[in-house]
């Protein structure tokens, strides 16, 4: 018998899906809440803040990215080219693309419940897909042209699709867990190294298991499946980035770009919204990089991987000469990742939302660990965006494709809760 926090590790048979109807209630009320943000925002003249609608017309016109830069402006693909797939078929339409983000969220909401079916039970399933169905950071991408819609829903896949490999570690799993990874990355690259962050704590996992003398092999075969197929898919990208600029760019550039913006909207006056972030310190950043532009003789954004090169010089000076800044950032940004840098009120709801995320998690966590169920594929990708994001731009919006994952676990908190409540009614 595995102690408290082991979970054992053969493969375990999934509780099955004996209850449809919680699946489709599930589905039903995401795509009622989805359809009202829908509706509330297919009006808005700010439908398409960072012109990725701009760049899927391009796409569907037949010119691809032609005047968008050899890097895009520091913007992965996928959700350009999804973008332009949908106005090649149905015409110069916004609402058909938000109705496809409706349908992103119910699949988001629908991940969740399997994963909290699979991991936990159930009721714990029912819980999860409810609380990402009515999540207001989550619907706010909704209605209008932001990639974190795609994101969040390719972001849980992959945490899925990890769980599935989890309990059964098989090449097509791993393959599967590849592409869904690729997809994500394609989407935005931070995501680029979770793969390898899985593969090293799963074979730690094993390890421990082996030591406590369970028969468990380390599945070679298929981490080298799942490493081989993100490769593959990412590859043309890649390929078509090496064409355009002669240098090696496995998806896209940015990363200086967005280190260094951290270390001015992580000031205390923008953090506590004193001066507003996305006005004052995104016209202060832009300043701060255009002057070291003209340093190097050269004009900001006139070429993308030569303004990638000139912030990467920039971010080695203050990592080697102002480490306590990075620090002060970063440890900023370990809050400011679950917080709006937009209104007060806002900025209020996302962070009492996560607050009582976490602490609903904290609870299904503890019981996770005395039953020895596994929690961590759940959490490692929330750890593991929180702390990478913590040393670039920390910005509330960057929390939301990891949140179905947390609340699948608040959401066992809540089953805990229900399970205290209804023995202590009995006790009574």
């Amino acid at each position: 018998m595995a102690g408290p926090g082991s979970a054992r590790l053969e493969r375990v048979r999934v509780e099955p899906l004996t209850r449809v109807p919680a699946a489709a209630f599930v589905a039903a009320v995401a795509l009622l809440t989805s359809l009202i943000f829908w509706a509330r925002g297919s009006t808005d003249s700010g439908v398409d803040p960072y012109f990725f609608g701009e760049m899927g017309r391009s796409i569907a016109n037949g010119d691809g990215f032609a005047g968008f830069g050899s890097l895009i402006t520091r913007r992965a693909p996928l959700y350009p080219i999804m973008l332009g797939g949908i106005y090649a078929v149905v015409g110069d339409d916004d609402r058909t693309a938000l109705l496809v983000h409706c349908v992103l969220f119910v699949g988001t909401a629908v991940l969740a419940y399997d994963l909290g079916r699979r991991l936990f039970n159930q009721r714990t399933g029912a819980i999860a897909g409810l609380l990402v169905a009515v999540h207001p950071l989550l619907l706010r991408y909704v209605p209008s042209l932001h990639l974190e819609t795609l994101l969040t829903f390719l972001v849980t896949l992959t945490v899925w699709s990890t769980v599935r490999f989890y309990f059964d570690r098989s090449m097509v799993n791993g393959a599967l867990v590849g592409l869904a990874a690729a997809l994500t990355t394609l989407t935005k690259a931070v995501t680029l190294l979770y793969p390898l962050v899985f593969i090293v704590a799963l074979s730690l996992v094993i390890r421990s298991a082996r030591r406590r003398g369970e028969p468990v092999r380390v599945p070679w075969r298929s981490f080298v499946a799942m490493l081989v197929v993100m490769a593959a898919v990412i590859a043309p990208w890649t390929i078509r980035n090496h064409g355009t600029t002669g240098h090696f760019v496995p998806v896209s550039s940015g990363t200086s770009d967005a280190f260094l913006r951290g270390l001015i909207f992580s000031r205390m006056e923008f953090v506590t919204l004193q001066e507003p972030p996305f006005t004052v310190a995104e016209n202060e950043s832009n300043a701060y990089f255009q002057r070291l532009a003209h340093e190097a003789g050269t004009v900001f954004e006139r070429d993308d991987y030569e303004t990638d090169q000139i912030l990467n010089r920039e971010a080695k000076r203050v990592l080697r000469e102002e480490p306590m800044s990075v620090v002060r950032k970063s440890v900023v940004g370990l809050f400011a990742f679950w917080y709006q840098l937009t209104s007060p009120g806002n900025s209020l709801l996302a962070l009492m939302c996560a607050i009582g995320a976490w602490v609903l998690a904290v609870i299904g966590w503890r019981r996770a660990r005395l039953e020895g169920r596994a929690v961590w594929p759940l959490l490692l990708p929330v750890l593991y965006l929180n702390l990478l994001l913590a040393l670039l731009l920390a910005l509330g919006r960057y929390s939301a494709p990891i949140l179905p994952a947390l609340l699948v676990v608040s959401a066992f908190g809540v089953d805990t809760l229900l399970d205290r409540w209804r023995l202590l009614g009995r006790w009574r």
